[in-house]
């Protein structure tokens, strides 16, 4: 397996390439790589290349492009609008998301959110993006947004596709909705935290253009049914015959 290295933007723009500190430390002291050797190089935004190392220390690993290529990136882009969790489960959620190929995750302050995480909750949860996207094979890093009122982030999303999965919500499903829409290229699942959604905030939610649909008929918890609705939208539209 190719080791992979995530660069700020900008960086793969010449021949030459110097690692970030962090990644550096990694590459020299864990994982032990000696110049010579080949890995492969990402910015997080789409560009990616295949690297042969010329220098390599603790403090600095330097090297020079070989190849260019195209990398991998989500198909659709998905962004996961998430009531805050209690606990560590956010992370767990930014960490299979990334994985499942979600664009951006926006933790969102709801009427039956507990949680109200702070700044360093957030900075972890970006550093777990980064390693889950390294890991993936993905090039493009998620966004991860900082926490804020569900209300404010209604007209952002305006042009995408809002799916609202809802246990109130009885005979219309997601794949349904997903049919009616097949050319959708941006799609928003907006999950509630643990008490679930109001019946206020879905009517809010409806006339912001939301489509309230169900899972199946089980009960899922909140840290499950983002990546499973997100893992259906994917292949309702693109991997559907």
């Amino acid at each position: 397996m190719t080791h992979r290295f995530l660069v700020p933007p900008g960086v793969l723009q010449g021949e030459r390439v110097v690692l970030p500190p962090a990644e550096s430390r990694h590459a020299a002291k864990v994982l032990r790589l000696r110049p010579g050797q080949h890995v492969v190089v990402f910015d997080g935004r789409g560009e990616e290349a295949e690297v042969e190392l010329t220098a390599v220390s603790p403090r600095a690993v330097a090297g020079r492009v070989v190849a260019r290529q195209g990398g991998v990136r989500p198909p659709v882009v998905i962004t996961l609008v998430q009531g805050v969790p209690k606990g560590s489960k956010m992370d767990a959620i930014v960490r299979m998301g990334t994985e499942v190929g979600v664009a951006r995750f926006v933790p969102v302050l709801t009427q039956r959110a507990v949680a109200r995480p702070a700044a360093a909750r957030v900075e972890r949860w970006r550093r777990i993006a980064a390693a889950a996207a390294k890991q993936s094979g993905r090039s493009t890093v998620p966004r991860v947004d900082a926490p804020r009122p569900l209300e404010e982030l209604w007209p952002e999303l305006a042009g995408s596709l809002i799916l609202l999965p809802w246990e109130g919500e009885r005979s219309r499903s997601l794949g349904a909705v997903l049919r009616e829409h097949a050319g959708a290229s941006a799609v928003t699942i907006c999950i509630g935290p643990e008490g679930g959604w109001t019946e206020m905030e879905v009517r809010t939610a409806v006339t912001h253009g939301a489509h309230p649909v169900t899972l199946g008929p089980l009960v899922m918890r909140t840290e499950t049914a983002g990546l499973v609705a997100a893992a259906m939208v994917l292949y309702e539209l693109t991997m559907r015959a």
